[in-house]
């Protein structure tokens, strides 16, 4: 089947919308088809604060219907322990509260065909609650995804991750370390780092990862983000995998 008619059978929906260029562009091509569609963005602990605000600011420009579900997820304590399986646990409550908001809508999510070539626990949360990806059943991956996205005039922009990625997992997430990543992120995009942007930590000692090309602009502001908390800060290239595949910091 075509996106086209992927979109036009799932209507109406409820695009859970996260502020990237996936769940945009899928927003956007929605409107398109002219069928009706709204949008919601799920606000926990570990979303960062400026997806939210670019969820809303893009949905109210397209004319779509915005909701924000706020999520407490360190409130389950099997999520605050980050265990190896913290992504599957993380995605199924929160779409659940997707599901009870939609009331009756198709929920549809960015997943697009790349990401099944990847290790992605959450996606299988999205089957067992049913959880449509139109990309992703339309064999659509992300250099199509951004092809569209150009097309329909979605902003591209870095792929992100929720901020407990930036934690191994088996170290406890706590609000005030999630705080000091989203503050300190913010902090060096606001001095000009462009592309993807990491800032990852363990046992108060953080690790700036940036593409190749931004290295050494990252290492002149290293030590500014001993300010928001962190003992000792270094810099490296940025690698896929986040808390899946990173060590922690020897001390």
């Amino acid at each position: 089947m075509t996106l086209s008619e992927i979109l036009r059978e799932h209507s109406p929906a409820l695009v859970a919308l996260s502020g990237g260029t996936d769940s945009m562009t899928l927003l956007a091509a929605f409107v398109k088809e002219g069928g009706p569609v709204s949008a919601a963005t799920i606000r926990s602990e570990f979303t960062p604060p400026d997806e939210v605000t670019r969820a809303e600011h893009f949905a109210r420009r397209l004319g779509v219907n915005w909701t924000v579900i706020d999520v407490s997820v360190l409130s389950k304590e099997n999520l605050r322990f980050n265990p190896q399986d913290r992504c599957y646990i993380c995605k199924k409550l929160i779409m659940k509260k997707m599901l009870e908001a939609a009331d009756g809508k198709t929920v549809c999510d960015g997943t697009h065909a790349d990401d099944a070539a990847e290790e992605r626990p959450g996606r299988k949360a999205l089957k067992e609650l049913g959880i449509v990806s139109p990309f992703a059943l339309a064999g659509i991956g992300k250099k199509e995804i951004y092809a569209l996205a150009k097309e329909l005039g979605v902003p591209v922009i870095p792929s992100s991750s929720c901020l407990a990625t930036r934690i191994p997992f088996g170290e406890k997430i706590t609000e005030d370390d999630l705080k000091k990543i989203a503050d300190s992120e913010s902090f060096l995009r606001k001095k000009g780092i462009r592309g993807m942007l990491r800032v990852r930590l363990s046992s108060g000692h953080a690790v700036i990862e940036t593409e190749k090309n931004e290295m050494a602009n990252a290492e002149l502001y290293a030590d500014d983000l001993k300010a928001f908390g962190f003992s000792t800060i270094s810099v490296s290239e940025y690698k896929t995998g986040g808390s899946q595949t990173w060590n922690k910091i020897e001390q």
